[in-house]
């Protein structure tokens, strides 16, 4: 994936696709508003992924409405129960 600085300017709504939790859709808003680095999706235009505080966040970017659409968003981290269990069996 190729790396590219994202920035939005003026208001720009972010909604999801998938459920997914506001704080995360607030989080990439602020992101996007400051100025992120994101990972651009080689296989497809205007998709691109943000890694951040252990979180990955996959987005679309409208071209035409500059609307901002979630598509995943995932734990980077190992759950918690995971890695009870882990340790269990060490």
């Amino acid at each position: 994936m190729t790396a590219t600085n994202l920035k939005l300017y003026g208001t720009f709504a972010v909604e999801a696709m998938a459920p997914t939790p506001r704080a995360v859709l607030e989080r990439l808003r602020t992101l996007l508003s400051a100025g992120v680095e994101a990972a651009a999706d080689e296989n497809r235009s205007n998709f691109y992924t943000v890694l951040d505080n252990g979180c990955s966040i996959y987005f679309y970017i409208s071209p035409v409405s500059a609307k901002v659409w979630v598509l995943e968003s995932r734990s980077l981290r190992p759950a918690p129960a995971l890695l009870h269990a882990v340790a269990q069996s060490a």
